[in-house]
């Protein structure tokens, strides 16, 4: 009897120490399932991010990763994806020749099914935004505000960038507005001005000559009349001479006193003159304020002027 409680005492640890390696792999299963779901959720979350930037390519590598995790060979969220990732690529494809051959409303209409595809692809937004902005450049630039308008306007619906825009739609509805007449500052009316300083100009200096030629003719008379009155030169004038002699000394002398006069003549006459010809010379130029601001019709924002 004791021989049999030994062999079951002995099976009984060779049962124990067989089935422990069972024991331990029960616990393996759950272990390594919890290591799987991470790794493809790392690689799910890479590709959805790569999805939504519009970077198919990179997303659908990604997506085919997730498909390479043991236990999700069959993952139907990963192989829809790829699908909808080789899509976008093909689409992608088309939209850059699309732009290499200027075709505007082709370029529109596939990244219009590239947002269908994945309407948070934010590469084509940036494309769509830009490319309504371009346009809009080109048409203010060619006076058609209107039209610029409407598509910075839509292009407001692609970016979250709307400073600029919301400048140049402003600009466009000011260039919309009736006009208004612009008042250019005049140079001012110098006729009566140059009228007047030819008249004081030519009247001070006439009357100088008048000035000088009466003191001339008198000096001459008196002159004269002494020849006569005293051709000896001794200083002794007859008495039927002295009256005319002493006429025409008093002359003379009273056009000697008008000298002062006669040199005030000649400055008023040479500053009427010079007053003459600076007007004549100097003439004031409009001048025009303007202050203006347009996009650039060759690329994006905007382009200031300032005229003086």
């Amino acid at each position: 009897m004791m021989l049999n409680s030994l062999r079951h005492f002995i099976l009984f640890l060779f049962l124990s120490f067989a089935l422990l390696p069972a024991f331990r792999a029960v616990g393996r299963p759950t272990i390594i399932a919890v290591s799987v779901d991470d790794e493809y959720d790392r690689y799910k979350k890479r590709a959805d991010d790569f999805f939504k930037e519009g970077k198919y390519f990179e997303a659908r590598r990604q997506y085919q990763n997730c498909l390479e995790v043991p236990g999700f060979e069959d993952d139907a969220y990963a192989k829809e994806q790829i699908e909808e990732c080789t899509t976008g690529m093909k689409l992608r494809q088309q939209v850059d020749e699309a732009i290499l051959q200027n075709k505007g409303s082709e370029t529109v209409g596939l990244l219009s099914q590239l947002l269908n595809l994945n309407p948070d692809d934010a590469l084509t937004k940036m494309q769509l935004a830009d490319y309504y902005e371009r346009e809009g450049n080109q048409l203010y630039s060619l006076q058609k505000y209107a039209d610029a308008k409407a598509r910075y306007i839509e292009a407001l619906n692609y970016t979250a960038k709307q400073e600029t825009l919301m400048l140049q739609i402003r600009n466009c509805e000011e260039n919309l507005k009736p006009k208004v007449p612009v008042y250019v500052q005049r140079p001012p009316k110098l006729i009566g001005l140059k009228v007047a300083a030819v008249a004081v100009a030519l009247g001070a200096g006439l009357y100088a000559i008048n000035l000088r030629n009466d003191y001339q003719s008198k000096l001459g008379a008196l002159s004269q009349i002494s020849q006569t009155a005293d051709p000896t030169g001794s200083g002794i004038i007859s008495k039927d001479m002295y009256h005319q002699y002493d006429e025409a000394y008093t002359a003379a002398e009273a056009a000697q006193k008008k000298n002062g006069l006669f040199k005030a003549c000649l400055g008023v006459a040479a500053v009427a003159t010079v007053t003459e010809l600076y007007l004549l010379m100097h003439k004031p130029k409009p001048r025009t304020h303007a202050l203006q601001w347009k996009p650039s019709s060759q690329s994006w924002g905007l382009a200031i002027s300032h005229t003086f």
